[in-house]
């Protein structure tokens, strides 16, 4: 979401830019070019009749209800984006104790070693993920073959995990183990 921010915030302040040139331009009458000019050698002539006559409707106070609602909604959109722009980025690292951290990679290997010792599980897919708090999300994907209990294997692989993640200290926030069958032959890894 920064990215979206910081793109939407460097178009407002290049518009600004340009504005401040054109404005200057015309303080100090460089060119014979006035202000209808510009707009007629654009093809702006409707945007800038409709911004005049907002303009004049703002200035009687004279708003339509339509009106009120766009600026309402380009308000609460604002306001979005800025409590999206101060919000703290995730972490990146997994916080163990206080103060000790361990990069995702290292979790995410440790979780694969563990999910690989099992023998019903021909594949994997393991994606980790850095929490505010000690501890790290971690979802498994388990492919098995098809007829296997799914549960069973499913509990064993979770004790695993959690077995071989308390070994080596690094706690776990939220475990997600799902088990899906699949076919031997469609598998990337070995077939056991």
């Amino acid at each position: 979401m920064k990215i979206f921010n910081r793109i939407i915030v460097i178009l407002l302040l290049a518009g600004i830019v340009a504005l401040g040139v054109t404005v200057v331009f015309y303080i100090f009458d460089v060119s014979d070019y006035h202000l209808e000019d510009l707009s007629r050698a654009l093809g702006l002539n409707g945007l800038y009749d409709a911004v005049n006559s907002f303009v004049q409707r703002a200035e009687s106070r004279s708003f339509d209800v339509l009106d009120i609602v766009v600026l309402a909604l380009v308000a609460l959109l604002g306001l979005v984006l800025l409590i999206l722009e101060f919000k703290p980025p995730s972490p990146r690292r997994v916080r163990m104790q206080q103060g000790t951290y361990v990069t995702r990679k290292a979790v995410e290997d440790e979780v694969n070693a563990a999910v690989e010792g099992s023998h019903e599980v021909l594949q994997s897919n393991v994606k980790v993920k850095a929490q505010r708090r000690p501890g790290a999300r971690v979802n498994v994907t388990a492919n098995v073959r098809p007829g296997e209990n799914a549960r069973s294997v499913q509990s064993d692989v979770r004790d695993r995990i959690q077995r071989r993640l308390d070994q080596v200290g690094i706690p776990v926030g939220n475990l997600n183990v799902q088990v899906r069958e699949s076919d031997p032959r469609q598998t990337k890894t070995r077939v056991k």
